[in-house]
């Protein structure tokens, strides 16, 4: 049994059952008792049969009104009449209509008023609830029965047979009185059975119970009433022993009983103390019953209400040792997990493969592991006790890494990270990386926080980082910034030039010649010849300057701060004096020149790709004029870079678009004016600028590599024309074509020219090759090989603008050439230029004691024409005989020639230039 069950039920409310169900199960209960009623009325017609139906029908309409409300009440009120017009039509009896609403009307008068005081006394609906409704119930019921009674037996006295007396009205309101304290209470307490205590009685106290009660009552029916009194133990024997629902069955038989014999016994005598006595007896004993069971229901309720807080509570005090018993438990596992942890964690330190380190707030050793032992090469009982700072970080960064060791440890900071150099005890150098946590010791001590280092041995990272940011920003070979760092230096220091309005100077260099280096002594050599040139230019410059080695051979130089040109230049020419000085390599002496540019900021520019193509382009106009020199930008320089520019795309449009021509010049012999041979002369019809001759463009095909597809495609041309050209002609002629010093150092020039002459199918012996003397004594050897492999095929070789090549008479003695041609420049002298005229003789003497031909370019007058022929010369070229012609003109120079038409006149010589008779 639970507390709940005690707790005091509300009253059932109208609206809980449907009206209409309700008023007829009303109807039907109130028709059954006042039917009971009717009867014996029937039976008797006396008064005393009267009374019964009274009181039953207080009781009944009071119990109907509490249970069933509005429609309760209803079926009260229409049962009276209901069974007093059945009494008059079918047993003949004389109850009057105004009796019978009266009476009615007090009926339900006097139940609904009960109902509404009780409850707004504030009780809850049910009387049997608690001492305190029941009290309340009982006075109510004492006031409003009696007045109800009273205005009741005033409209009785109208019956027949009953006289006015106020002893009848006490009968009336007795009757009444009991019969609204004992019936209701029946129906109240089987509400309750379900919160009623358990009946712990034996059956045999049950049925001497009930033996005793009928016998008592058969003998106040028959005319015993001195036996109601048996039913005062009873009722007390009922109010101590049985539950409330049976305590309140007694008190109602017993109180039909008490009404019956109050009605039968006491209605002819009058109202006296003794006869009142016997009433207010029973009264007495009905409601000292009631009240006691009421008690006795509180007290059991309370009893179970005790014991089962007690049960409840004992329950909570069980579910709270369950509780303690578990936390017990709980705890027990947390500490047998803590030492299970605390065991693995050991382990886990001693065996991890990284330092694991525990220093107190004074940097004291606290905990040492196996892999840290092996790091600083230091025993673990060596090193408990001892200062991390002083024993193992080297001097010079002590103070920082104690100060950052104290910011963890302060700060009470977690997951902070240091790099730092340590040093073991066998005196290595290691860069560790620590992962730093501070370990709280709780609040209260916050003096014994400890700092936890896990570190990692990052030496070899390092290594290789600085390696590859090594070799992300210097060259390998020479040790000396690359072009990534070099922009980044200069991009610096010309920021740094325009805010403090200094100047710097980039320098550009490379080593005249470098290539032959590679080619003769390998390329070993050349890299070994790389490192000591970059040991002289670090030597050549302050520290703040940087060398960069760009390319190859090529360096530059940024001088940072310097004084204007004249610093620059101060600089260049040390570099250049230390460049030139001999450098012997495993027995090989070099001798080596410089070509260097320099340009200066802010004064021509102030970014560094525009600083870098100005010194590149004075470097270049150091090697055109001549090497070995120094050079500062200027901005000709860049207009003269513009036009080679302009000039290298109008090259690329003219090979596409066809724009080469062929020209053609003779070559004829002075004494008889015949034609010999014609040079082929390259023409550039420029859609713009007319016809351009060579000196316009050959510099920048050579540069920018287009001269080799214009020099093969002349060739080809050439010899291809040269068959049709012989066609025209009676006589062989030869076709003279100009080699240019890139065209005949071609590593393929040979072979490009023998692929040409087989493809066209023409004659080698009818082709001269020119090539000047600077060309073939630039290399001689490989010269050599080259023009004696060209002989080999028949084609004959001549030695263009020969006396300004400065070559030696032992050279020219050994070049495998036919003929020389004296340059134009010695021709454009005579006659009024003696030391060119005295040149020209000299040549002359010195090709006929050498056996070799000769004949001139540039003739132009014939005081020339007579100087050549006097010391001489017998064959020549220039408009004195004719200017170039095109190929399309040249048949009819032919055709005139054929015709017997002569440019001058004269005997022939022999080969080279010798008329030879067409095969047939």
């Amino acid at each position: 049994m639970n507390a709940n069950s005690f707790i005091i039920r509300p009253e059932i409310s109208p609206t809980s059952i449907h009206p209409l169900p309700a008023f007829l199960l009303s109807l039907v209960i109130a028709l059954v008792l006042f039917g009971l009623d009717l009867s014996i009325i029937n039976d008797g017609s006396h008064l005393e049969a009267y009374f019964p139906f009274i009181s039953l029908a207080y009781g009944l309409s009071l119990t109907l009104t509490y249970f069933f409300g509005i429609p309760g009440l209803a079926a009260c009120s229409v049962a009276p009449i209901l069974t007093t017009i059945t009494a008059n039509y079918l047993f003949d009896l004389s109850f009057s209509a105004t009796n019978t609403i009266f009476f009615t009307i007090s009926l339900a008068l006097q139940s609904y008023i009960l109902k509404k005081s009780f409850v707004h006394s504030g009780a809850t609906g049910n009387p049997l609830t608690n001492n305190k409704n029941l009290l309340v119930y009982i006075s109510q019921t004492f006031i409003i029965s009696a007045l109800i009674s009273f205005l009741l037996g005033a409209s009785l006295l109208t019956v027949d047979g009953i006289e006015p007396d106020f002893d009848f009205t006490i009968h009336l309101w007795v009757t009444n009185l009991i019969s609204i304290i004992t019936i209701p209470p029946v129906f109240f307490a089987a509400r309750n059975h379900s919160d009623r205590v358990k009946q712990n009685t034996h059956p045999i106290e049950w049925l001497a119970w009930i033996s005793v009660s009928v016998l008592s009552l058969m003998l106040t029916v028959n005319k015993h009433p001195h036996f109601i009194l048996v039913l005062i133990p009873v009722l007390m024997w009922a109010s101590t022993r049985f539950n409330q629902f049976a305590c309140t069955i007694a008190l109602c038989l017993a109180s039909i009983a008490t009404i019956h014999i109050v009605n039968t016994g006491s209605l002819a005598q009058p109202i006296t103390l003794p006869n009142l006595a016997f009433f207010l007896a029973a009264l007495v004993v009905i409601l000292t019953t009631l009240y006691f069971s009421m008690l006795r229901s509180d007290h059991a309720k309370i009893e179970a209400k005790l014991e089962d807080i007690v049960q409840q509570r004992t329950q909570e005090l069980l579910s709270a040792n369950q509780e303690l018993l578990d936390e017990v438990f709980i705890r027990k596992q947390t500490e047998k997990n803590l030492q299970n942890t605390s065991s693995k964690y050991k382990a886990l330190v001693e065996t991890a493969g990284i330092p694991i380190i525990v220093l107190d707030k004074k940097f004291r050793i606290k905990q040492w592991n196996n892999a840290a032992e092996a790091q600083f090469f230091c025993p673990k009982k060596q090193a408990l006790g001892n200062n991390f700072i002083t024993m193992f970080i080297p001097e010079a960064i002590q103070d920082e890494t104690s100060w950052k060791f104290t910011k963890v440890l302060d700060n009470h900071l977690n997951k902070e990270n240091l790099e730092c150099e340590v040093l073991s005890a066998n005196q290595l150098t290691h860069t560790m990386l620590w992962n730093m946590n501070c370990l709280e010791a709780g609040d209260q001590d916050e003096q014994h926080s400890q700092l936890l280092l896990i570190g990692q041995n990052i030496s070899n990272i390092r290594k290789t980082q600085d390696q590859l940011h090594y070799l992300a920003h210097y060259d390998a070979l020479t040790d000396t910034a690359n072009r990534r760092l070099f922009e980044d230096r200069c991009a610096q220091a010309i920021q740094s030039s325009i805010r403090h309005k200094s100047e710097i100077a980039l320098i550009a260099l490379d080593i005249d010649h470098f290539k032959r280096i590679n080619d003769t002594l390998g390329h070993d050599i050349g890299d070994q010849f790389l490192v000591t040139l970059a040991k002289r230019l670090k030597e050549s410059i302050r520290k703040e300057d940087t060398i960069a080695r760009l390319g190859g051979d090529e360096f530059a130089i940024l001088l940072a701060n310097v004084s204007g040109r004249e610093g620059a230049k101060t600089v260049a020419r040390n570099i250049l004096e230390n460049i030139t000085q001999p450098v012997n390599i495993n027995g090989n002496e070099l001798l080596v020149t410089s070509s260097i540019g320099i340009t200066v900021c802010p004064n021509d520019g102030s970014k560094y790709p525009e600083l870098l193509k100005n010194a590149d382009m004075a470097m270049y106009r150091a090697k055109k004029a001549g090497r070995n020199n120094i050079q500062f930008y200027s901005p000709e320089m860049n207009n003269e870079m513009q036009r080679q520019l302009r000039v290298e795309h109008e090259l690329r449009v003219a090979i596409s678009a066809n724009q080469f021509k062929l020209y053609y010049q003779p070559i004829i012999d002075i004494e008889t004016g015949e034609m010999l041979a014609l040079e082929a002369l390259l023409r550039w019809h420029h859609p713009e600028k007319g016809i351009v001759t060579p000196a316009y463009f050959i510099d920048v095909a050579e540069q920018t590599g287009l001269l080799h597809d214009i020099g093969q495609w002349v060739i080809t041309n050439a010899c291809l024309q040269g068959r049709v050209i012989n066609e025209w002609s009676k006589s062989e002629i030869q076709l003279a074509l100009n080699l240019s010093n890139r065209q005949f150092n071609h590593p393929r020039i040979v072979e490009i020219i023998r692929e040409s002459l087989s493809k066209t199918k023409f004659s080698p012996h009818n082709l001269i090759l020119e090539m000047s003397e600077s060309t073939i004594t630039s290399n001689i050897e490989t010269s050599f090989s080259t023009l004696l492999d060209l002989q080999k095929l028949g084609i004959s070789l001549t030695i263009d603008s020969f006396g300004t090549g400065l070559s030696s008479l032992r050279q020219l003695k050994q070049i495998p050439a036919n003929i020389i041609k004296i340059d134009r420049t010695f021709v454009n002298g005579i006659p009024n230029d003696e030391g060119n005229m005295a040149i020209t003789e000299t040549l002359l003497a010195i090709a006929n004691q050498m056996e070799l031909k000769t004949f001139a370019t540039g003739i132009e007058t014939k005081e020339q024409e007579a100087f050549l022929k006097i010391n001489g010369c017998r064959y020549g070229q220039g408009y004195l005989y004719s200017a170039p012609i095109p190929f399309s003109a040249l048949s009819r120079l032919f055709e005139q020639i054929n015709n017997g038409q002569s440019l001058s006149s004269g005997n022939q010589i022999d080969l080279p230039l010798t008329k030879q008779s067409k095969p047939a």
